[in-house]
This record gives structure tokens, C-alpha cells and sequence, in this order.
């Protein structure tokens, strides 16, 4: 038992002790006194709503009613019951009027309870914000109900009141993060995305991606705008170009990615030529626009699926089948179990819209290949089962399709999504694709050529800041390029590897001289130069590239030693070549609102979003968490 309650029960049962209580006295009129009871040290007497004088308990806020009539029987019989220690035999309560005791843990006469309106307000705002809550919250008699319970002295908004505070909210957070990126002494790339609505009415998403001075790699959705339609590449530039202005990080530009359904050529040319007039780009631009690697995997796997649909539908249909009754269950784990194939594997229903699950889905169901088969044997009503050339093909296909879901994981999964994770997996894509469009399978030949012609166009654009990404990964440096276009492009090696380190070297000698003209009070005591910090650091031994290593952790302990490549690497990590989001990587599906944020409007939409992104980071813009489709037990 705690110290505080000891005190308590020892007020509590503490008996007045008189040496002359055992002599009769006589009898005398009582005098008028109020109060005296210890009790009122558990208790404070306030005014209650109905005009009547009420004993609040200081301990639980419980209220009784003050009346000559009842006197305190009714309040020690409170303390005892609820603020005495179950099991603790006290007695009968006696409250000594001679020593009154202060609970230890109780300030003398604490204030009752006081609505704060305020606090309310903006608590309710942000819960609004955290977790989407609906505006009309408080209009909904459940939650009524809860909350005069709570207090009933609660004063109620209505929903444009709630609506107002969170937009007031936005402008607030918004100053905020204007503020951070006016100090931002580095430069920020960009992505933009489309997303569209249940009436195909068209957003745009501006994130802003940028490394921080603790290293961390840091994004802030900045805009979520309607787009009015029409529209095309000069009015989109327009309209893209005020918001970065309204942003004020046109002159810390590095690099923007664009949604392929905006990759309008002309957007990103108009735009790359304003800027170059203002002298506001690197190497006037070279590497000013880019793609999300991701996006180029799910093209060239939704050429794959293409070629496989009718398999893919029939596959669909087996699981369906299995799940779709407790007797078919039943009669293909009687099936399973012929064939001793584990029960717990389990089957997968997939999304179409996201890859990873059908892909999923297709690995689940191999193991039950004879199982399927047996209940086509059995049931006559099963009638969409694969043949055997069907099976033959999707186990072909399942096994091209996981090099490059395997590849696809070592970026979508990463903590940290920086630009160098990109470069190994795309150049083991890009490898299987040119082994399986040279090999003996027609089918499996056909399919692989068609989307190394779709990722060849995206490697020719990009490769080259791919590289250069890797090359600020201390455990490959220039070895893995060397290594890769070996592998990859054999006969252009020389051409490729020289193109990268031409680059490397433009970039670096760009922000060296930026660095040397923002210091120039040092130039006199500057000492000749002999190897720049880039040669140094293309020389030194590589990192153990078998051992775990945080690259953005290896360049905050190596920027003392590297303070202009650093500089260098930190805009370059930050490019959103990989996917912030882990399922955007297995999405061929475009962006689409869920019915709840679609139906809100413009406005306040962005001011949800954006709001969201900026005081909850950790839980992601839409805070959904990733979907890999549903489980079929089988047991």
C-alpha cells in the first residue's frame, strides 16, 4: 500500500481520545458549528446547475447533496467504500474532528473540473487530421452521447466550425514548412503525381524530398490541387510553376519526377528552360528531370500479366472457387491432403491493380497444382482449372516474374529509400530480361523482348544519374558500375562507364565552385590543392559491401572529411528515383481518392492531406498501411 493511502486511512480511522471521556457529563446544548467534519478535506462544497448546494469528492469528482438532513454519513460512507484499500479492515469510520489530515497526494482544495473550450477545439482538430475522422463527427448522437457524459457542460461545434478550424490548422503548419524550406541550405527534387477521384476529376500531389542536417532523408507533401480541365503541357507548367513559387524553392530545384500520366515532354522542357534563363540549375538541367524506378518496373510487368491474363483470371477463379463454400473448402482439403501437400500454405485472392499481390497469388497456388487437379476429377462443377501447358507456362512465368519482385523488394522495403539502392536491382532486371528475350522458350522470348524494349528506353534517359547515385554508396563506388555494364552492355562498356564519370566529376566541380564563391573572405588562405576530396574518396578501400551499412549514416561521420562531396551526396540521395511509398513499387493501377477524401472539396482536401503528411509523418499520407491480399485458410 502506498504512503498517500496509509495517510488517508489513518485520518480516516483515527478515534478522538479524551482522558476524561469516561466521566458522565451532563448534558449541554450543542453549539452551532459548520463543517468541522475532517470529511470536508475529502470534499469542497460548490453551487451545482440546479441552484442546490453540492459536496464534491476531491479524490473522483463524485457529487452529493449538502443538506442538514442527511449530514456526512452519506460522504464517510464514499470515502470508505471507494478510497480505502479493498481488504484493509478498518472498522466502522470515525472521522477525528481534533487532528484533520491532508491526503499527501491531494493539494489542499483542488478547483472542480473546468471545461476548456479551447483545448478542446484544437485536440478535436488534430484527431480530425490524424485519423480522418468525419467533419460531421459531433453531429452524430453516439458520439453525443459520450461526450456530455464526459462533460456535460459541453459546447457542441457544428461541421463548418469543425471544417474552419482544420483549414486554420493547415495555414498554420504551412507557415511552418515554408519557413523550414526558406532556411534549407540545400537544394530539394520534387516528384509529382496524378491522382483522380470516383468522377475522374484530376489532382496533382507536389512532395518535396530533401536530406536534413541529421542526415535523415525527409519528404513534405507540399500541394494536393484540382486541375482544371482542360489542360496540356503549357498550362500544367503554368500551373506547377506558381506553386513551387508559392514555395519559394525554384532556386533550390535539383531534380523533379513526374507521373507518367503527366509525362508530357513539353511540361518539363518549358519549365527546364525557365529555369535555365535563371541561372537556377546544374549543369543547365542535365539531370533536372527524372523517373521513379518503380514505375518503370510496373510497366514492364503489366506487359507480362498482359500476356498471361486469360491464366491469371483462371487462377483467380480457382481460389475463388476453393473460398467460395465451406463444402468446396472441405473437398479440396481432402484433396491437399491426398497428395500431402501443407494445409497451412494457405491460397491468396489478389488486387488486379497491385502486381505484388497477383504475383502472390500465382506462388500460392503451384504447391496445390495436383490438388487442383484432383478436384477437377471430383467436382464436376469445378470447370476453371488450369491444363497442363498452363501450368507448365505459369510456373515459367512465376519464376521471370520473382527476379524482378525480388529486385523490386531490395528498394521498396528500405527504411530510408535513397536514390543508390536503385541502380543494383534495375541492372539485375535489366540483365533477365536480355538472358530470357535471347533464350529457347517462344513464348517466354516474346514476352521478355517486349518489355526490355519498354525498359530500355527508360535506362538510356536515366542511367547515368543511376550510376552516380551508386557511386556515393562507399561499399561500390565505381566498381559495381564497371561490373554492371560489363554484364549488361558489354559492347558499349567503355562508352558507359566513361559517360559516368564524366558526369560525376561535372556535378562535383559545379558544387565545388558554388562552395568556394559562398566563402570567398578564405580564398586567400586557401592552400593549393592536390587531390579533390572526390579522388580521395574514389581511392580509399571500399566498405564491406557484405555488411549491413546505412549509407546516410557513413556520410554524416564522413562529412568532416568529405565537405563538398558531401554536399554533393546529400542532393543526390534525396532524388525519389525509389518509391517513398513500399506499394507504389507493386501498383499498376493509377492513384485513386478513396469515396471519403473524394468528397470533399478542394480545399479542404488539400488542407487534410497536407496537414496530415506534416504533424503525423510516421503514418504515411494516407496511413492505409500495404495490402497483399487476402488469405484463404484452408484449416
Amino acid at each position: 500500500m502506498s504512503e498517500d493511502n496509509m495517510d488517508m486511512n489513518k485520518s480516516l480511522v483515527t478515534v478522538e481520545t479524551d482522558p476524561e471521556a469516561e466521566t458522565p457529563k451532563p448534558a449541554r446544548k450543542k453549539p452551532n458549528r459548520k463543517s468541522y467534519s475532517t470529511v470536508w478535506n475529502y470534499f469542497t462544497k460548490q453551487m451545482g446547475a440546479d441552484g442546490k448546494e453540492k459536496a464534491c469528492c476531491n479524490l473522483c469528482n463524485r457529487e452529493y447533496l449538502v443538506s442538514p438532513v442527511f449530514g456526512t454519513t452519506n460522504l464517510h460512507r464514499h470515502i470508505e467504500h471507494h478510497h480505502i484499500p479493498k481488504g484493509r479492515n478498518v472498522g466502522p469510520i470515525m472521522v477525528a474532528r481534533a487532528v484533520p489530515v491532508q491526503p499527501a497526494n491531494l493539494a489542499p482544495n483542488p478547483k472542480p473540473f473546468k471545461y476548456d473550450e479551447a483545448a478542446f477545439k484544437d485536440n478535436l482538430t488534430r484527431a480530425i487530421v490524424q485519423h480522418e475522422y468525419k467533419y460531421e463527427l459531433l453531429e452524430e448522437d453516439g458520439m453525443k452521447k459520450i461526450l456530455t457524459t464526459i462533460c456535460p457542460d459541453l459546447k457542441f461545434l457544428d461541421t463548418g466550425t469543425v471544417k474552419s478550424d482544420v483549414v486554420k490548422l493547415y495555414e498554420k503548419e504551412r507557415k511552418k514548412v515554408l519557413l523550414l524550406f526558406e532556411k534549407l541550405a540545400r537544394r530539394v527534387s520534387l516528384s509529382i503525381d496524378l491522382w483522380t477521384n470516383v468522377k475522374t476529376e484530376e489532382y496533382i500531389c507536389v512532395t518535396a524530398h530533401y536530406i536534413d542536417r541529421d542526415w535523415k532523408l525527409q519528404k513534405r507533401i507540399l500541394n494536393f490541387k484540382y486541375i482544371p480541365s482542360p489542360h496540356d503541357g503549357a498550362s500544367l507548367t503554368g500551373f506547377i510553376s506558381s506553386l513551387f513559387k508559392s514555395w519559394r524553392v525554384e532556386n533550390k530545384l535539383f531534380c523533379i519526377t513526374v507521373d507518367d500520366a503527366l509525362s508530357d515532354d513539353t511540361l518539363v522542357d518549358i519549365y527546364k528552360a525557365q529555369l535555365n534563363g535563371k541561372k537556377a540549375l546544374l549543369l543547365q538541367g542535365k539531370f533536372f528531370s527524372c523517373k521513379c524506378c518503380a514505375r518503370v518496373v510496373n510497366l514492364i510487368v503489366h506487359e507480362a500479366l498482359k500476356n498471361i491474363d486469360l491464366i491469371v483470371y483462371k487462377i483467380r477463379e480457382c481460389v475463388k472457387y476453393v473460398k467460395g463454400s465451406p463444402d468446396r473448402k472441405k473437398k479440396f482439403l481432402d484433396c491437399a491432403k491426398k497428395y500431402n501437400i501443407d494445409i497451412d500454405l494457405g491460397l491468396r485472392q489478389d488486387i488486379p491493380t497491385k502486381w505484388r499481390t497477383t504475383y502472390l497469388m500465382i506462388e500460392s497456388i503451384l504447391p496445390y497444382k495436383d490438388a487442383f487437379n484432383d478436384l477437377q476429377n471430383r467436382d464436376a462443377s469445378f470447370t476453371d482449372c488450369l491444363d497442363s501447358n498452363e501450368w507448365q507456362f505459369i510456373e515459367k512465368m512465376y519464376k521471370f516474374l520473382k527476379i524482378i519482385y525480388d529486385a523490386t523488394c531490395t528498394f521498396s522495403t528500405a527504411t530510408y529509400p535513397t536514390a543508390n539502392l536503385c541502380f543494383q536491382a534495375i541492372c539485375k532486371i535489366q540483365y533477365v530480361l536480355k538472358e530470357e528475350s535471347r533464350g529457347m522458350d517462344e513464348i517466354i522470348q516474346s514476352v521478355a523482348t517486349k518489355m526490355l524494349s519498354i525498359f530500355d528506353s527508360y535506362w538510356r534517359e536515366f542511367s547515368t544519374i543511376l550510376s552516380v547515385a551508386v557511386v556515393l554508396d562507399p561499399r561500390y563506388k565505381l566498381d559495381l558500375v564497371d561490373y554492371a555494364f560489363e554484364k549488361i552492355q558489354k559492347e558499349e562498356k567503355e562508352f558507359y562507364v566513361n559517360l559516368v564519370r564524366q558526369s560525376l566529376y561535372g556535378i562535383f566541380n559545379e558544387y565545388k565552385a558554388n562552395l568556394a564563391s559562398s566563402s570567398k573572405s578564405k580564398d586567400k588562405e586557401r592552400k593549393p590543392e592536390g587531390k579533390s576530396e572526390l579522388d580521395r574518396y574514389l581511392e580509399e578501400p571500399k566498405s564491406d559491401w557484405d555488411k549491413p551499412l546505412e549509407v546516410l549514416e557513413w556520410w554524416k561521420e564522413n562529412q568532416p572529411r568529405f565537405p563538398e562531396l558531401a554536399k554533393m551526396a546529400r542532393d543526390i540521395l534525396a532524388i525519389p528515383i525509389c518509391p517513398a511509398d513500399p506499394e507504389s513499387a507493386f501498383s499498376i493501377g493509377g492513384k485513386v481518392l478513396d469515396q471519403y477524401r473524394g468528397s470533399l472539396k478542394p480545399d479542404e482536401l488539400e488542407a487534410l492531406i497536407c496537414t496530415k503528411d506534416w504533424l503525423f509523418p510516421s503514418e504515411g499520407s494516407d496511413g492505409k498501411g500495404e495490402d497483399i491480399g487476402l488469405k484463404v485458410e484452408l484449416n
